[in-house]
């Protein structure tokens, strides 16, 4: 968290889980949640995109070359049943033969800039779930 801080990356705790909470990311149209967990051995940052169930199909055509256009990041789809379709983009730092301060943010930092990228361009094709759009109220998965 102070390597977060000294990079000027806006975060928080929740009380809901153990997860770093990025504001930045989180506050973005149709991010339902954008979190950093750190263990022993590594870390992975994880950001949860709501998208319409009506684009589910063409979203799911579309991960391939999603994946290939953003190869640091790994982006796929969360079904649950009782709420709307989750688009979950990844990446994942191992950590266990060490990382420094200007690593990390710099790893910290391309992620959230590719996840924006990724999150302006599924919104041009019109995956993401929009505000004038009837939906449920998404709950965290913690």
């Amino acid at each position: 968290m102070r390597w977060l801080t000294a990079g000027y990356i806006d975060h928080y705790i929740c009380e809901n889980c153990h997860g770093i909470h990025l504001s930045e990311l989180q506050g973005q149209d149709g991010v339902l949640e954008s979190r950093l967990f750190v263990e022993h051995e590594d870390a992975i940052l994880t950001t949860e995109i709501e998208v319409r169930p009506t684009a589910l199909l063409a979203l799911v055509a579309d991960l391939g070359r999603l994946n290939m256009d953003y190869p640091s990041l790994k982006v796929f789809v969360d079904i649950v049943d009782d709420n709307l379709p989750r688009l979950i983009v990844a990446d994942y730092l191992h950590t266990q033969a060490g990382m420094d301060q200007p690593q990390f943010l710099w790893i910290v930092q391309q992620t959230m800039m590719a996840t924006q990228q990724l999150l302006l361009e599924i919104t041009e094709l019109g995956f993401l779930m929009q505000d004038d759009e009837p939906q449920k109220t998404p709950s965290a998965v913690h």
